[in-house]
């Protein structure tokens, strides 16, 4: 009986010694197998068989026993057979023909791995094309554009931003107290390397910029998630644009999945009410 139960324990040892390693903000450690990104939650199977699921700002650091090969989207660019080595301090490092990469988390769309013992170049889950059936070519992060202005005659012109909207860079503020009376207000929870946000953000200053409109554009921009202002908001995905109305009150958050025509409603709701 004790040599059955020694042996057990062996085995389980030898598990955890090949497991993925996950450590929480408050210091638990939890051991298992990295198993992908979506929903802008890790997804970790447990070693006790349970799952765990959970935003990056929750995450201290993941380490896999070995490094994990699979295909990463981001906001702006695609990794396919690539190796994630460890996640810390909201940074992915990756591999990628030899080359080392270091991508922030704010910006992963997704993250599947290959199973194991899958060949190179097995099919892999498909992903979001630009409507042709092609998926668009990678684009460099550190070339991203300049803000840009959109024009209803379907054009983008380049231009410098405008730094009086923006009112905090990452510290808390008290949002209220910021918010220009008689005015439809929109805060961009901005991060400059997201195309989604620079896009949004720049039709939605276009709009702010005919007088007409009632519409004012203020900016938060952030670096990643341990901006303070994040964690006191609870806000675990970038860009967000909150709506509030002429009276000052939150009428509706854009997070997901959002086009200009959602924005269009978001303002034509806010209108309604234009003065205090």
């Amino acid at each position: 009986m004790n040599r059955v139960v020694g042996f057990l324990f062996l085995i389980l040892l030898a598990a955890l010694a090949g497991a993925d390693t996950l450590t929480l903000q408050d210091g638990q450690v939890i051991k298992g197998r990295l198993t992908g990104f979506s929903a802008r939650k890790f997804t970790f199977a447990v070693s006790d068989g349970s799952t765990y699921s959970g935003y990056p700002l929750d995450i201290k650091s993941i380490v896999p026993d070995a490094p994990l090969k699979g295909s990463l989207k981001f906001s702006m660019k695609q990794y396919e057979s690539t190796e994630f080595i460890q996640f810390d301090q909201n940074t992915l490092r990756l591999r990628k023909n030899k080359q080392i990469l270091n991508e922030p988390v704010v910006l992963l769309k997704s993250m599947q791995f290959k199973p194991p013992g899958a060949p190179e170049g097995a099919a892999t889950p498909p992903v979001e094309t630009n409507g042709s059936g092609v998926t668009p070519p990678p684009v460099d992060m550190e070339e991203a554009p300049k803000p840009r202005e959109w024009q209803r005659a379907g054009k983008w012109t380049e231009i410098e931003e405008d730094q009086s909207t923006v009112i905090s860079r990452g510290e808390e503020i008290d949002i209220d107290a910021v918010l220009k009376r008689g005015f439809v207000n929109i805060v961009q929870f901005h991060h400059p390397r997201s195309l989604t946000s620079v896009r949004e953000g720049n039709y939605i200053q276009a709009l702010a910029s005919r007088k007409t409109n009632h519409v004012v554009l203020l900016k938060v921009v952030v670096q990643d998630f341990r901006a303070p202002i994040l964690t006191a908001l609870n806000i675990q995905g970038l860009p967000q644009f909150w709506v509030y109305n002429a009276q000052g009150k939150l009428v509706k958050k854009l997070t997901d999945r959002f086009t200009e025509g959602d924005i269009d409603a978001a303002i034509k709701e806010a209108l309604r009410v234009r003065s205090f």
